[in-house]
């Protein structure tokens, strides 16, 4: 056993299968920030911090002697609690091919966008700071009309290569952003088959974040660092 558990709830083997397939295929279809940043292995359920390699100074124990404390980011917890009928777990057992899980899907989707907004905006509360304020490139303005958007895209691909940073590259947009460019042509062209055509990368539905975002995936710039990954586990049962 193990601090999820699962060997303790009233839930069967097939119940537990195919609630993890329907939380990973809904995780992993609103989940943006990992296809464009590294992700580490799983330091295990021991990691408390990530070290930042850098130092701060401190008062001296004595004459003569220099005092530093390691920084470091101490690991956030993320759980999103959901509750599920006893019936439809127990329907799985005798052959049922439509439970209702959407509870899965709802506490699989919070996780997702959650982490997404941590990645993107930060965390102040958790001292992370998020691609959004950590980059060194002033904001451009997303235009309302989508036939301009492949111009701002240019222009936030051109301030990347005159600051040195190398792609490929991938342009994340809103949910909103995205529809208004899966449907819109400029003179017959759709405007993203455009954008297709400027990044070597992808072109990410990232229902989560607000705006866009045009990132690197040449790895080695941001790296997401886990302590254990999302997993399912078990909190009391009541009937």
């Amino acid at each position: 056993m193990n601090n999820l558990y699962r060997d303790l709830a009233p839930v069967t083997e097939a119940a537990w299968a195919d609630i993890e397939q329907e939380a990973t295929r809904t995780f992993k279809r609103h989940i943006a920030g990992r296809r464009v940043v590294d992700v580490s292995e799983p330091a295990g359920p021991t990691a408390a911090a990530v070290g930042t390699g850098r130092l701060t100074g401190i008062g001296a124990p004595g004459d003569g002697v220099e005092a530093h404390l390691r920084d470091s980011k101490p690991l956030v917890r993320l759980r999103v609690p959901f509750t599920l009928s006893r019936a439809e777990i127990d329907d799985v057992e005798r052959g049922s091919q439509d439970p209702d899980w959407d509870p899965v899907k709802a506490a699989a989707k919070k996780l997702a966008f959650a982490e997404d907004r941590i990645i993107f905006d930060g965390y102040p509360a958790a001292s992370v700071e998020g691609i959004r304020s950590a980059s060194s490139n002033p904001a451009l303005p997303l235009p309302q009309d989508p036939r301009g958007i492949p111009d701002v895209i240019s222009q936030a691909l051109s301030a990347l290569r005159l600051a040195g940073v190398d792609g490929p590259y991938s342009v994340l947009l809103s949910a909103d952003a995205y529809t208004k460019v899966a449907e819109t042509s400029d003179h017959g062209y759709p405007i993203l088959e455009h954008l297709n055509r400027l990044v070597d990368g992808d072109i990410i539905w990232a229902p989560a974040i607000d705006g866009a975002f045009v990132l690197t995936t040449r790895g080695g710039d941001f790296d997401l660092r886990l302590g254990t990954d999302v997993a399912i586990g078990y909190l009391s049962h009541d009937a």
